[in-house]
């Protein structure tokens, strides 16, 4: 391992290149972005963690950050792992529930929160967190209360990091020098589907051969711009994005508001951005909703353009011969209308890098089609994310890629994938019982998730081991493969699987109220908004048909036999989603038990 530690990789980088460019953000949605050098943000860094010292900070103890994305993170962060303290992430709309227990569960002394938001969801249980010294808020507009003294603002804990240093100026550096590869990084909690989250024990050996490998499938090159959207929470946009970045002198933007992001990917100039599908499926729905609002000529245009594309990026995957007929017209086709398209949304974007959740094979050839590389791949916070990703010269949609070379994989009689490498945690925070289920005594981890190998190589996931269901007639099946068929509809935003003990499978579904709108207008058949969107007759027989067309895809036990339509999107703030958009099953159960039974009384129910 050519870097001691995280920090140790930070520094060094940060040595090289310290006059160029590190971040760029914006201080106000209106205003033209900022930037800091890496020098600047190095001095950044070193002031922090000498605040955190002179508050006895050190190797072992827990430092929060409960931060949405933001240009304050890295340096947090970073300050953090300089004095070989671990770092808990939290993300920044988790409920004062979550934040409490996770606060208590892992001893946290110090938290850095984002804004006055956050500051107050600790506030409110002061009292219920006997562990908490201080808290230090990373952006003060004014608001910040003046009397308390367990609250500082980032500014005021610089300066006394910046006086500490005057008297000891490699006191940071010698502090980094003696945090080993194996000590304590981070402790991630895993939001969980169900039950209290569990604390994900990570080493900066793990951090490190994690990002690190990810050169061997997607390098990048130096000076590159990479947009930074996804929370910085979460194990994939920490490791893909932030270490990842950082080892290959890569630009970050942050994006710090989710209505921004259309605007960065303009402004930024970006050439890379890590998403999770659900982002990329709104982003399909606007282009389509753009296009329709075009007149027949242009609409007509796109449609044919994207046709040809389609066709050749089908063939190219398939290895077969392209003419020249078809390399003629697909080059029109994209120099005159889809380079266009391309243009409007992220002109110098080249890569999407897609992890988190099931991701439509249909959705990632659209993207394709536009010019976008899409590479989608599969990991845990238990392995430090990235298992498998699809290399972009090797592109295989409707897979998650393959393995990264410290990776073994094998599966279980049952589908399981099981893994073992260097990036596989070290246990869960507390629970030792809990990590010998999940890790055996020859160091295979079981993840839970089932899967299997196609003829190249590459890994397919079918479902989740603990989400299967059993029917009545004893029939076993994964509802993620099911709903990810009826999400290849464009008309369905979202689906949840239901059936465990029951003689058939029955369905929560709810439209992509834009697409059906469009639906309806291109048919001349009546809406009226006032009516709930999902009693409308032809809404259900639209849905209605495209879950007969979708269940044609499913063996004869994974088909849909009866459904409901929800006008409400299932989302966070009602439960019902974790912050990585996972569906809590048992919460949508409990949220729709009175409608649920009557699913299974009848072939449909509307």
């Amino acid at each position: 391992m050519k870097y001691k530690n995280v920090a140790d990789l930070f520094f060094k980088k940060a040595e090289r290149n310290e006059k160029k460019v590190l971040m760029r953000f914006k201080t106000h949605p209106n205003r033209p972005l900022e930037q800091s050098t890496w020098k600047e943000v190095r001095v950044k860094v070193e002031e922090i963690a000498a605040g955190l010292d002179e508050l006895d900070i050190g190797k072992g103890s827990k430092v929060g950050l409960l931060s949405g994305t933001c240009h304050h993170w890295l340096p947090c962060d970073m300050a953090i792992l300089s004095l070989g303290a671990c770092t808990v992430p939290m993300y920044h709309n988790s409920t004062r529930d979550t934040i409490e227990y996770i606060v208590n569960h892992a001893e946290i002394e110090i938290v850095f929160v984002h804004n006055k938001i956050q500051l107050q969801k600790l506030r409110a249980s002061w009292e219920n967190l006997p562990n908490l010294r201080y808290v230090i808020v990373m952006q003060d507009r004014g608001d910040i209360p003046q009397n308390d003294p367990k609250i500082l603002t980032l500014t005021e804990f610089q300066k006394i990091g910046r006086d500490a240093l005057k008297k000891n100026s490699a006191l940071i550096i010698n502090k980094v020098s003696d945090v080993e590869l194996d000590d304590l990084c981070s402790i991630i909690y895993t939001s969980g589907t169900t039950g209290t989250p569990k604390g994900v024990v990570l080493t900066h050996r793990n951090f490190l051969v994690a990002a690190l490998s990810f050169y061997q499938y997607v390098p990048l090159e130096d000076g590159m711009h990479m947009l930074s959207f996804l929370p910085l929470a979460h194990i994939f946009e920490r490791i893909a994005g932030q270490i990842y970045g950082i080892d290959q002198g890569v630009i970050f933007t942050y994006c710090e508001k989710v209505e921004l992001l259309p605007k960065l990917l303009l402004e930024s100039d970006c050439h890379i951005i890590n998403v999770v599908p659900r982002m990329l499926e709104k982003m399909h729905a606007k282009i389509i909703l753009n296009v329709s609002r075009q007149g027949p000529l242009k609409q007509k245009a796109f449609n044919k353009a994207l046709e040809v594309a389609l066709l050749y990026q089908h063939k190219k995957l398939a290895k077969e011969t392209i003419g020249w007929e078809l390399e003629l017209q697909h080059s029109l086709a994209y120099k005159m209308v889809l380079s266009k398209v391309k243009a409007k949304i992220a002109p110098n974007l080249k890569i999407f890098v897609v992890g988190g959740a099931a991701f439509s094979k249909e959705l990632a050839f659209f993207f394709l089609a536009l010019g976008f590389a899409v590479v989608e791949g599969y990991g845990l916070t238990e392995t430090s994310a990235p298992i498998t990703v699809n290399p972009p010269w090797a592109n295989k949609p409707g897979t998650v890629g393959i393995p990264f070379s410290h990776f073994e994989i094998k599966f279980g009689d049952d589908g399981e994938i099981i893994c073992r490498g260097e990036s596989v945690f070290k246990e869960y925070y507390k629970e030792p019982e809990t990590t010998k289920e999940v890790i055996d005594e020859d160091g295979w981890f079981h993840t839970g998730d089932l899967g299997s190998f196609d003829e190249d190589g590459y890994l397919s996931i079918t479902g989740r081991k603990k989400d299967i269901i059993i029917t009545a007639g004893g029939k076993n099946v994964a509802p993620k493969k099911v709903e990810a068929a009826l999400l290849e509809s464009k008309y369905i935003n979202q689906a949840v699987i239901l059936g465990e003990g029951e003689k058939y499978l029955a369905a929560l579904v709810i439209p992509d109220q834009s697409e059906v709108k469009l639906y309806l207008e291109d048919k001349g058949l009546a809406y009226d908004p006032a009516q709930q969107f999902c009693d409308n007759k032809d809404i259900y027989e639209l849905i209605e048909r495209e879950v007969a067309k979708y269940n044609l895809e499913l063996d004869l036990h994974e088909q849909i036999k009866a459904f409901h339509l929800l006008d409400k999107e299932l989302t966070i703030d009602s439960g019902e989603l974790t912050p990585t958009l996972k569906v809590k099953r048992n919460v949508v159960r409990e949220n729709y038990k009175k409608i649920i039974p009557s699913l299974f009384n009848r072939s449909k129910k509307k």
